[in-house]
């Protein structure tokens, strides 16, 4: 089998975005400095974000990158950091 090409950062924060929205944050409420108590999202939903980089691209994210996370931004920092 080959290699499978590594996501770009672009194609990760996309997904991201899809799945935000699928979990009904509005798309013009996406914004790196939002917060994720004003876009409603929790660690479940942080965990479930986690496993859907898991299913689409083999990003490993753990609980606890996200510990100090506040923000939209921080939260797709702490999961591009597992890019290999």
């Amino acid at each position: 089998m080959g290699q499978t090409e590594t996501p770009s950062r672009e194609q990760i924060m996309q997904r991201i975005q899809v799945a935000l929205v699928e979990f009904g944050v509005e798309s013009d409420h996406l914004r790196p400095e939002a917060s994720l108590e004003e876009l409603d999202i929790d660690s479940l939903d942080l965990f479930e974000l986690g496993q859907i980089l898991h299913q689409d691209f083999g990003i490993e994210v753990e609980a606890q990158d996200f510990d100090e996370v506040e923000t939209l931004g921080e939260a797709q920092e702490a999961m591009l950091r597992h890019l290999k």
